[in-house]
């Protein structure tokens, strides 16, 4: 039985590496990975550069039909007359620099965190927290395209009457998906170490405190990205064995994700009660696990998200629940023909 799925399982990979679909969706990994990180690296040198920044509102300058703007409190603090806003009374100029001398105090903390999100291993977490947001709509495509694509083209029939079971086979198609997510966040990773080397090099010695961020926390980020991706893999498999169509299952992968969070935005604004409903919607229990102190997850979290204890127990019911009704539905359903979906 194991040598049999190990087997398909080799095949599936075979398959899915000759497919684009499955590089552009790394790619799109990679790219977004790099994005959140000079992202932050840009943040940083701003924040360096200005000493933080204040919106000055319209109705506050002197001159009509500004829009809002920012000053930089390094200017107001400098003391050059020349570095003073022209357009501004002098009070709201006194009133901005005692702002400033208030941030100035919480200043070290801010630049070291910045400092710690885009350089090693700070930039992994931080990383993760868009790549896992991400990584929820990539597999959703990649799920229903690998389990769909037998369906569509009419080759599961052919592939059943060789003797193939049918739990070894989607077994191995799950557990291809599975390694295939966890390497694709690894590997995603690994741009991301490379790219922050060099984004350390360019802005020079942190701030005191700067590594906040253990490799202990790395590990446990990882971990939980990859985990809360197999409830959502689930989901997008029970759709597509359903319905036996990977545009079916893709659709509702992707559909759900947004829906969700439509639903629950609206909804919650409207009645009080449907918060303690929304805590056991899927992709809610999904930003309550993966979230960090401190750090937002990337996904909507109108109200309080639920326990972290509570989320994990919530995911592993959705995983049990979707993967045995695929795989019921898998085993006993007729296979039809091509049905080009």
């Amino acid at each position: 039985m194991i040598a049999n799925v190990a087997n398909l399982g080799r095949w599936e990979w075979f398959k899915l590496s000759r497919r684009w679909m499955l590089w552009i969706l790394l790619a799109f990994a990679i790219l977004f990975a790099q994005l959140a990180v000079w992202a932050q690296f840009f943040s940083y040198q701003n924040l360096q550069r200005t000493g933080g920044e204040l919106t000055v509102p319209a109705s506050l300058q002197q001159q009509q039909g500004r829009v809002p703007r920012t000053v930089a409190c390094n200017d107001l603090l400098s003391g050059d007359p020349a570095r003073q806003p022209t357009d501004l009374d002098p009070q709201v100029v006194a009133g901005l620099a005692a702002q400033c001398r208030q941030q100035t105090a919480t200043l070290p903390a801010r630049l070291s965190r910045a400092y710690d999100s885009f350089t090693l291993p700070g930039s992994l977490p931080t990383a993760l927290g868009v790549v896992q947001t991400l990584a929820l709509i990539l597999v959703a495509i990649l799920a229903a395209s690998a389990i769909g694509i037998d369906y569509g083209s009419g080759t599961l029939r052919s592939v059943l009457a060789k003797g193939t079971g049918r739990w070894p086979y989607l077994t191995a198609k799950l557990l291809t998906l599975t390694l295939l997510t966890g390497l694709g966040l690894v590997v995603t990773l690994g741009t991301v170490a490379a790219s922050s080397v060099v984004a350390a090099a360019i802005a020079g010695a942190g701030p005191a405190g700067a590594s906040a961020t253990t490799w202990s926390d790395v590990a446990a980020a990882l971990g939980k990205a990859w985990v809360s991706i197999l409830p959502y893999l689930a989901l997008t498999t029970f759709f597509t064995v359903l319905a036996r169509s990977s545009a079916a299952g893709m659709a509702i992968g992707l559909g759900y994700y947004f829906l969700e969070q439509i639903v629950v935005a609206l909804f919650s604004s409207l009645f009080t009660w449907f918060q303690s409903i929304s805590d056991f919607f899927l992709v809610r229990n999904i930003s309550a696990w993966t979230q960090r102190p401190g750090a937002s997850s990337g996904f909507n979290t109108v109200g309080t998200l639920p326990d972290p204890t509570q989320a994990i127990i919530v995911l592993a019911v959705y995983t049990l629940v979707l993967g045995t009704i695929a795989f019921l539905l898998f085993e006993r359903r007729d296979v039809q023909g091509a049905t080009a979906g």
